[in-house]
């Protein structure tokens, strides 16, 4: 493993761009970043991002429809995206254009506490998460927002531990079909049924604002959840549309989805040992994955290299914290 690991790291020195480098020698050979840190400041994406920003903090890569509908879902995602880049990049409040974006993203916030609009008017718990997640990464967990935001997030946990979507439960009684997808016409959100069976793959993306949070990662309710979905590993979602699909073996970044990456990203930040089976087996499989040159590949459609590169950074991120990494 100590080789696999090195080569990993290597590469990363001899291939990485300026964030994946800040972020390399910060977070796992902690030596010093300052070069890195300064010189992000012109790093041409993050320059890119800002030159492409909208008045009202948002943005939007896609072309406009009339309607506005179908739009303001788009502006929802990409500003939530962009702020996941743009924390990459090495940016903090400091930048103008972040506190911009976060402003809008608090305009999209319901009097029920949940982050909504990517998916019209229906509640998911996930887009949800993932928002209350970059807020605690730019240091805004004690806002009452945010705080409002986790309760949301209890208040609506399954009693088996986890969370699901409601528009994508099957429904039996009506004789559906397996998933019912938004649309911009229903006027109220399809409610919650706390007594269903979790969904590991939402329970994997809704536990991740919970990590980022002090106050949060070490309530009793937290740990329960993520030990129901360490138990999920490699067996297969209930709600699953694809089953035949290995899923958990892909490896993605940004995490806006459930593999065995985002899910040991999880664990280890939970303090979660190694002897746990099902974590052990995870790891096995990632260090199985990582190919001759050195890196790891992510699975995203139409993944760049620079993809790459933030899977392999993720993969190093998770050996440093369960102690595998030696600096």
């Amino acid at each position: 493993m100590k080789q696999q690991i090195n080569r990993a790291i290597e590469f990363l020195l001899a291939r990485g761009n300026l964030p994946i480098l800040f972020w390399l020698k910060k977070d796992i050979l902690e030596i010093s970043y300052d070069r890195e840190q300064k010189n992000l400041r012109k790093y041409a994406h993050r320059v890119r991002l800002f030159e492409t920003q909208r008045p009202d903090g948002s943005w939007c890569e896609r072309v406009l429809e009339k309607s506005g509908i179908h739009s303001r879902a788009w502006i929802i995602i990409d500003t939530l995206k962009n702020l996941f880049y743009l924390y990459d990049y090495g940016c903090t409040l400091k930048d103008e254009g972040v506190v911009k974006a976060i402003n809008f993203l608090f305009s999209i916030q319901t009097k029920e506490g949940d982050f909504r609009g990517a998916f019209f008017n229906e509640y998911v718990p996930t887009f949800h998460a993932l928002a209350l997640e970059i807020l605690c990464r730019f240091g805004l967990e004690k806002d009452k927002r945010v705080q409002r935001g986790f309760r949301w997030l209890i208040e609506h946990r399954q009693k088996d531990g986890g969370w699901v979507i409601p528009y994508q439960i099957i429904n039996n009684r009506r004789n559906e079909k397996p998933f019912r997808w938004p649309t911009p016409t229903a006027t109220e959100p399809i409610p919650f049924d706390l007594s269903l069976p979790s969904s590991a793959r939402t329970t994997g993306i809704t536990l991740r604002p919970f990590v980022e949070s002090v106050s949060w990662k070490n309530k009793k309710v937290v740990r329960q959840s993520a030990e129901w979905l360490a138990n999920q590993l490699f067996e297969a979602d209930c709600y699953d549309n694809q089953p035949g699909r290995d899923s958990w073996t892909e490896l993605h970044y940004p995490f806006w989805t459930t593999d065995i990456l985002s899910v040991l990203d999880l664990l280890s930040r939970l303090n979660f040992s190694t002897e746990h089976p099902k974590i052990s087996q995870a790891l096995d499989c990632l260090l199985k994955k990582q190919n001759p040159q050195g890196f790891w590949e992510c699975s995203n459609q139409g993944a760049s290299f620079e993809d790459h590169l933030w899977v392999t950074l993720s993969v190093l991120r998770i050996f440093k914290r369960f102690s595998l990494v030696k600096t």
